[in-house]
């Protein structure tokens, strides 16, 4: 490998930037090449667009949606990369054999003299296909189209005069810049805009003016304020809302006008606001629901059937064309559009929501019939799914820890099995894992895991005491119960886990959401201990040297080390040898936290804000804040101790501890295809009373592909220490990242990205080294930092993604040397990884 140096505030970065070089080198000359080579003569290729807005270069990306034709693609805003996978396709070869063979004669028989008629034919025929990718996947030239620019004058012109100026005038202007190449100019004089002089408004109802009048000062149209064409379809969505949950079922949007006189000389507008008084010649009424039907096994094919069973229930009519299997009260949490109440559409999008939410029903349909000019008959139409069903499912999974895994899962459901829509759910799951702490981490899927679990979900609280006063059934309160069970076989020292929660969720609001686990408690039982000094080598490798350079015992076996550290390692080898005594006890302490079995009874509740519209948002922001006690009750209870005087049930020691975990991301999309992502997270883990340290489960790791890139999983930490250990955990954790993402081609996307972090412990234990402690605002400078680029591949069903980390400031290396002195080729972690990092 070849290597330079640079000097650098008085160090020397020791990296492979010539390669680096070299690629930007290459990138720049593609860049250049002939990108008009499939531009027509006579005509342009689109170079730029530019918008200029009374004299200066407009900056708004609002204004650039208005623009009808854009430039060729470019990644990272210089490099028409696409149009050049196009360029490198041959749109000229010929493809019928039979053609070419005729149109070249000689080459025909040079190829057929070297090879045979069909291997020259599959040769022609390969090449043909190469060049088809190269064009199909690459981006034609934009041809620079004079009524694509006509239309785009005409969207700007109409934009600004839905903004209130009505003397905008727009003009263009094509510059040729070079070669075929063409530069579109819009020239935009928006003059001043105009403002609302005055309100009126014309209601010919007095039941709508009554209700109008009433919110008025909720409108969107405000004199003084500068016209805006938005403004008013604001408030006619806003006032049909208003009267639609107000009792007025027929009216419709169609119905509001808006009348503007604009004053040229004074820039002022006169705005009248017309509302009829009836559709289709029947005047509008306060409408109120006098019946409510529900069919909850509707079909299609049976919606002709005679009503076999029906029931009333507190105003509500329930029909079944077989007997009714839902109970009516328990129903009627979903269900919010009530007896001799008015008509509201928000009650009716409520009670589809809630109703579809109970996962018991294919489709829900709500249909209303007018008895009289003023009295509504609701139906609610429920086709249920069937009531047993077997799901079977396979996926490829990805973690940190786990690089890929291979699962498959069988589920039995039976749903309303309570007549409460409750869904009982039996699964059994087994997978093949790539596990970083296998025995063998050198193989592939070298690890597996079976589990089985059984949960309970219950569309309401299931509590001894009326909760809808705290939590009302508009929040979608839900109960679920869930045990499980899995076995690990080959993940570090093998595991068997047993786990019960108890979990109450509900949403506060469209972005809110609330989870309160009254129970999370979990049995962890390690099924492999004497192995322990076989998978984690370089923790022998130390005590061996201990054992061979201060006791002359050479070829200790694994099994025997902590014997030896119980018999040796005393009060008085610690006076002659301190260093290598905190070095065997951190060793014990370390076998002792990943040996031991672990009873985790814990309490936790997490918000989540997520202010995502759909799954296609890509400017948004979400947070996350979680906090969790363990053992608090369980500690009081239990009276049950171990010979250190602490705590335990069944044997096994009660976890005591509080963790408080926060997350943050924001999302923001610059332009097409191009995001920049940030992610925030900080997380505290403190032990007490009956614990003196974290389970190993709760404890925190750094690094991998979905954290702090430039390392591997468990290689950082705590804090400025370098252990070389094959895990290092810390409870207390900071992690930040920075990523752009473009698109290079098509289903080919890149990113580069910045991530900082790291652990350190917080519980002041004497066998702690202060390198490894936090020891407040001094402890930043331990925050390691990587860099590096990604590419991913989106199948749109999932996303494969390889990143590139480079460690960019080490914070265990000598002062100086902390900076890129490993900042290269080979000292990359490549990260192979599902979905985006976050």
């Amino acid at each position: 490998m070849l290597f330079y140096k640079i000097k650098f505030n008085g160090t020397y970065l020791k990296n492979n930037f010539i390669i680096l070089l070299i690629a930007i080198g290459v990138t720049c000359c593609f860049s250049s090449c002939n990108a008009i080579k499939y531009v027509p003569d006579n005509e342009l290729l689109l170079a730029e667009n530019v918008v200029y807005v009374n004299n200066k270069k407009n900056i708004e990306d609002e204004i650039n949606d208005y623009i009808v034709q854009r430039p060729n693609q470019l990644v990272l805003g210089f490099a028409p990369i696409p149009l050049h996978f196009y360029n490198i396709g041959n749109k000229q070869f010929v493809s019928d054999f039979e053609l070419w063979k005729i149109e070249n004669p000689k080459w025909n028989k040079f190829t057929t003299s070297v090879f045979s008629e069909k291997q020259t034919r599959g040769m022609r025929n390969f090449k043909s296909n190469v060049h088809k990718w190269w064009l199909n996947n690459g981006e034609a030239p934009v041809i620079l189209d004079s009524k694509k620019t006509k239309q785009t004058v005409n969207n700007l012109k109409l934009h600004y005069y839905n903004e209130g100026f009505f003397k905008v005038n727009v003009t263009s202007k094509v510059d040729t810049v070079s070669s075929k190449k063409g530069h579109v100019s819009y020239f935009v004089d928006t003059d001043k805009p105009f403002k609302i002089d005055s309100i009126e408004t014309k209601i010919d109802s007095k039941v709508l003016d009554s209700i109008y009048t009433i919110h008025k000062n909720k409108s969107h149209i405000t004199k003084g304020s500068q016209f805006r064409y938005s403004s008013f379809i604001n408030e006619q969505n806003r006032i049909t809302k208003l009267f639609r949950n107000n009792g007025i079922y027929r009216f419709n949007k169609n119905a509001i006008g808006v009348e503007v006189d604009t004053i040229h000389k004074t820039y002022k507008s006169n705005a009248v606001l017309l509302i009829n008084d009836s559709i289709a010649n029947v005047p509008y009424k306060i409408q109120k629901i006098k019946n409510i039907k529900i069919y909850t096994d509707f079909t299609y094919n049976t919606k002709n059937a005679p009503i076999k069973d029906s029931l009333n229930y507190n105003g509500y009519l329930f029909l079944g064309r077989d007997k009714l299997k839902y109970n009516p009260k328990l129903l009627l949490n979903s269900i919010f559009i009530e007896p001799n109440d008015i008509y509201k559409d928000e009650n009716r999008e409520l009670t589809r929501k809630h109703l579809r939410g109970l996962q018991n029903f294919r489709s829900v349909e709500i249909k209303y019939k007018e008895l009289t000019d003023d009295m509504l008959e609701a139906e609610i139409f429920l086709s249920p799914l069937k009531k047993y069903s077997v799901g079977i499912s396979s996926e490829l999974t990805h973690s940190n820890i786990r690089q890929l895994g291979i699962s498959g899962k069988l589920s039995f459901s039976n749903r309303n099995i309570f007549k409460g829509s409750e869904i009982l759910q039996f699964s059994v799951q087994g997978s093949f894992l790539d596990s970083q702490d296998a025995a063998d981490n050198n193989s592939l899927l070298n690890a597996w895991e079976v589990g089985a679990d059984v949960s309970l979900a219950i569309p309401r609280f299931l509590l001894p005491f009326n909760s809808y006063k705290i939590v009302p059934k508009t929040m979608a309160p839900n109960t679920t119960f869930t045990l499980g069970t899995s076995l690990q076989k080959n993940i570090g020292l093998d595991k068997q886990r047993f786990t019960g929660i108890i979990d109450y969720t509900w949403e506060s609001s469209k972005t809110k959401s609330h989870s309160l686990q009254l129970l999370n408690a979990q049995y962890i039982k390690n099924l492999n201990t004497d192995s322990y000094f076989s998978i984690y080598e370089s923790e022998f490798d130390d005590i061996n040297k201990i054992a061979s350079n201060n006791f002359g015992i050479e070829n200790l076996e694994a099994t025997e080390v902590i014997d030896f550290i119980n018999n040796n390692i005393n009060s008085n080898f610690e006076a002659t040898n301190p260093t290598e005594f905190k070095v065997a006890q951190n060793i014990k302490n370390r076998y002792n936290i990943i040996t031991e079995d672990a009873l985790i009874p814990s309490i936790a509740y997490t918000f989540t804000l997520n202010k995502s519209e759909s799954y296609k948002d890509k400017d948004f922001s979400f947070f996350r804040g979680r906090i969790a006690t363990s053992g608090n009750l369980t500690s009081l209870l239990s009276n049950e101790v171990n010979d250190n005087n602490v705590k335990t049930l069944f044997n096994t020691q009660i976890a005591q501890y509080a963790r408080v975990d926060l997350e943050y991301k924001r999302f923001w999309n610059i332009s097409r295809e191009n995001v920049v992502a940030f992610k925030s997270f900080l997380g505290l883990a403190y032990p007490y009373n009956n614990s003196n340290s974290i389970p190993f489960s709760k404890s925190y790791f750094i690094g991998g592909p979905n954290d702090l890139r430039a390392w591997k999983i468990y290689d950082l930490g705590p804090g400025s220490t370098n252990t070389g250990l094959e895990y290092n955990i810390g409870n207390l954790k900071f992690l930040t990242s920075l990523e752009y993402r473009f698109k290079i081609l098509n289903s080919i996307k890149g990113a580069f990205f910045v991530d900082a972090g790291n652990i350190w412990d917080v519980t002041n234990s004497e066998l702690t080294s202060d390198d490894a402690k936090f020891n407040g605002i001094k402890s930043l400078e331990d925050i390691a930092i990587g860099s590096g680029l990604g590419l991913r591949y989106d199948l749109s069903f999932i996303l494969l993604r390889l990143d590139l980390g480079f460690k960019t400031y080490e914070p265990y290396l000598e002062d100086g040397n902390k900076w890129f002195s490993n900042y290269n080729f080979g000292s990359t972690v490549y990260n192979f990884g599902i979905s985006y990092p976050f």
